[in-house]
């Protein structure tokens, strides 16, 4: 039952920004079609990954969503570098000189 709650705070704290982020972004740079469909192929690869993690791990769950609605940490962070859909999606929400300073 604790899992269930932890899931849809989760849910409601951290992938709700996360899907605003990509959005705000992907509208300001002007490709809002392009960067939907690759948001939503990472998020549809990410999400069930992201969703096991916060039922199972209760200090990750917690410590992710009050960092991410303090602003302590991004919502890119959420998803994974190396995943092919998401790269794009990351360094929008990052910024080109952000995203350039990682690889």
């Amino acid at each position: 039952m604790i899992s269930n709650l932890l899931a849809a705070l989760f849910a409601t704290f951290a992938l709700g920004p996360l899907q605003a982020e990509i959005e705000r972004h992907a509208v300001a740079a002007g490709q809002p079609a392009e960067t939907l469909r690759q948001s939503q192929a990472c998020l549809s690869s990410e999400v069930p990954a992201l969703a096991r993690r916060a039922s199972e791990d209760t200090f990750w769950t917690i410590s992710t969503i009050v960092g991410i609605s303090t602003g302590w940490s991004s919502p890119a962070d959420l998803l994974d570098k190396s995943n092919p859909d998401c790269a794009p999606v990351i360094k929008l929400i990052r910024g080109k000189g952000e995203a350039a300073d990682e690889a």
